[in-house]
């Protein structure tokens, strides 16, 4: 059964999104073997270049590693060392002279491939989401990796208080802004989010109120948000309802990600921020939306060069 699976690199693979991505603690000895040029795969660190060809492999199915090598500007070794690890963390299957998507067609990224993906369109989208603070605000953050980049800048905005239950942001903000209370929400620890997920979270949250909640998602269909895990969209269901003023921050790729669990319609948000590089029709379908529902406002922010 491996020889067959090894033989067919020509059959097509319907891209995944990635279950587990271990990349903490990776000794990063690797460096380009061409100088630096205006591709901007060059010089990646082998934790980005790893995620990178995790996204390339799934959107794009059967990759030799010819392809790769060219793509990413490194040795075959450097490619081969690579592929090898990405395959021992399930990422992706190895097949003769290449690799192929794994079949996990709902799933959510690890928070670890996401925390080094898009990270300069991420910060953009974050400062602009949060001109929303007002000096002296509770605010709630959910655990995507987009709301996490506002933590930045927590400190010229002042709020009062974050209620969240990403375990990371919870650790970031103890050390980074000490002078704003932190409720945290404990529950049910997923490696995969680096949060609380679940009933217990929704319950704590019963017993809370914030002036503005800050949200993400996978995907976005028919003007509605939708996330591939269960827990985590009730966790976010609840998370809104919590607040006076919920926004969204989105970016391009959600309006083809893959998401099975209602979490809530677009015309339920006040603000939704958004990389203004968006397909004509996702942009007209979102001034639409903004038409019909005077309270819905929409933030357009241009991504930076190269990120």
């Amino acid at each position: 059964m491996a020889a067959d699976v090894a033989s067919d690199l020509t059959r097509p693979v319907q891209p995944s999104i990635i279950t587990l991505m271990k990349l903490a603690h990776v000794n990063d000895d690797d460096t380009p073997d061409t100088p630096a040029s205006a591709d901007s795969r060059d010089g990646l660190t082998a934790p980005v270049r790893r995620s990178e060809l995790v996204r390339h492999i799934e959107a794009h199915g059967p990759v030799r590693l010819e392809e790769l090598v060219d793509m990413f500007r490194v040795s075959a070794m450097t490619i081969h060392r690579d592929l090898d690890y990405l395959a021992r963390e399930g990422l992706i299957e190895r097949v003769r002279g290449g690799a192929r998507a794994k079949p996990h067609p709902f799933a959510e990224q690890d928070v670890r491939l996401r925390r080094v993906t898009r990270v300069a369109l991420k910060n953009a989208l974050a400062a602009e989401a949060a001109l929303l603070i007002r000096p002296g605000d509770v605010v709630a953050f959910d655990d995507s990796t987009t709301v996490a980049a506002m933590l930045a800048h927590l400190g010229e905005r002042a709020p009062s208080a974050v209620v969240t239950h990403a375990l990371g942001l919870m650790r970031e903000l103890t050390l980074t802004h000490p002078q704003i209370t932190l409720v945290g929400l404990g529950g049910q620890y997923v490696l995969e989010t680096d949060s609380f997920l679940g009933a217990v979270v929704v319950e704590q949250l019963s017993r809370v109120s914030a002036d503005v909640v800050f949200v993400s998602t996978t995907a976005l269909k028919n003007d509605a948000l939708f996330h591939p895990d269960a827990a985590a969209a009730e966790t976010k269901r609840a998370l809104l309802a919590r607040a006076d003023r919920t926004v969204l921050l989105l970016d391009d790729t959600k309006f083809e990600g893959k998401g099975l669990y209602h979490v809530a319609d677009l015309a339920d948000f006040d603000d939704v921020v958004v990389n203004a590089e968006l397909a004509p029709e996702h942009r007209a379908s979102l001034d639409a939306l903004a038409a019909r529902v005077p309270t819905l406002q929409i933030h357009y922010v241009s991504a930076p060069t190269g990120g």
